[in-house]
C-alpha cells in the first residue's frame, strides 16, 4: 500500500517516534518529501530531518493544521491537551487525525477538538526506526475506511500493523509499544553478566545481541510455540535449567507480567490527566 491518493502529511512532534515515521514515509518511497510538513517547539529536530530529507516544516502547530490532510499527533501524552487547545479551531472534518500518544482515547481527542472530525489511535514502537515495528490502532467515532487506509499507508512504512478494539490498547501499549525496553533492559544485564565473568565488552555485546536477534527469527520462523523451543534449549540436569531454575526460584515469570501490568495502569493514568 502506498499514497495512491497523494494525500499530504503533517507531523507534530518528531521525537525517536515522529521522527521514525517521517523517515520510513520517505526512504521507503511511500511518500515525497513535498507531501510532508513537520512541526517541534526543538527547532533542533525540525532542521535535522529538513537537512536530511528535504521534509517541509511549519513555525507553529496551527500552520502547519491548515496545511494537511492527514494530522499525526506525535506530541508526549502531557502535552496533549494544549496542543489540541491550540489546533481544535484550525482543524476541519475533511481531515483525519492520527495520535501515537499513550493513553489518549479517541474520545478524548474528539472531545476537546469538538467536531465530527475522524480520529485513529496508535501505538507503534521503536523497532519503527528500522522499519521492523509493530503498530496496533483503533478507530474512532467518525473514522470511515478512507481513513484507516490512509493511516495503512503511513504505518506500512515502518512495520507491520494491527487493527484491534480501543478497549486494549493500554495493554498493547504495555506489551508492545513498552516491549523494547524490557528486552533492552535484560540485555544490558546479559551483557553485564558476561563482562563479570571475564568476557571483553565487544564481545559480549556481539554475542548477546546475535543471540536475541536469532531467538526472534527463530521464533519467527519455527512452527512451534515458544514454550516448546526454550524446553529445546533446557537440557535435564543441563546449565539451561540451573538458571531457569534460580528465574523460577525468583519469581521472574510473575515480576515481569507485574512489570507489564504496572506499565498498562500507567498508560491508563496517562489519558486520564
Amino acid at each position: 500500500m502506498n499514497n495512491s491518493d497523494n494525500f499530504s502529511v503533517t507531523v507534530i512532534g518528531v521525537g525517536n517516534m515522529g521522527s521514525a515515521i517521517v523517515r520510513g514515509m520517505i526512504l521507503r518511497g511511500e511518500f515525497t518529501k513535498e507531501h510532508i510538513i513537520i512541526c517541534d517547539l526543538d527547532e533542533k529536530k525540525v532542521e535535522k530531518l529538513v537537512v536530511d530529507l528535504g521534509v517541509k516544516y511549519a513555525s507553529s502547530a496551527r500552520k502547519a493544521v491548515e496545511k494537511s490532510d492527514f494530522l499525526i499527533l506525535a506530541a508526549k501524552p502531557q502535552s496533549f491537551p494544549g496542543l489540541l487547545s491550540e489546533i481544535s479551531q484550525f482543524v476541519n472534518t475533511n481531515q483525519t487525525i492520527m495520535s501515537i500518544a499513550a493513553g489518549v482515547t479517541t474520545a478524548s481527542i474528539e472531545e476537546t477538538i469538538g467536531k465530527q472530525v475522524p480520529v485513529i489511535r496508535v501505538m507503534p514502537n521503536l523497532p519503527a526506526l528500522i522499519g521492523k515495528g509493530i503498530s496496533v490502532y483503533c478507530r474512532g467515532s467518525y473514522s470511515t475506511d478512507k481513513d484507516i487506509n490512509r493511516a495503512k499507508a503511513v504505518l506500512l512504512s515502518v512495520g507491520k500493523i494491527i487493527e484491534a478494539p480501543e478497549s486494549l490498547l493500554d495493554p498493547v501499549t504495555a506489551l508492545s509499544g513498552t516491549g523494547p525496553a524490557y528486552i533492552f533492559h535484560t540485555m544490558e544485564a546479559m551483557i553485564q553478566s558476561g563482562i563479570e565473568m571475564g568476557i571483553d565488552r565487544e564481545i559480549a555485546v556481539d554475542l548477546v545481541l546475535q543471540t536475541v536477534l536469532g531467538s526472534a527469527e527463530l521464533a519467527m520462523k519455527s512452527k512451534r510455540n515458544i514454550s516448546s523451543l526454550r524446553e529445546d534449549v533446557t537440557s535435564k540436569g543441563g546449565t539451561t535449567e540451573a538458571a531457569i531454575s534460580y528465574l523460577t526460584k525468583k519469581k521472574y515469570f510473575e515480576t515481569v507480567i507485574n512489570a507489564i501490568l504496572e506499565a498498562k495502569n500507567r498508560s491508563k493514568e496517562l489519558g486520564e490527566g
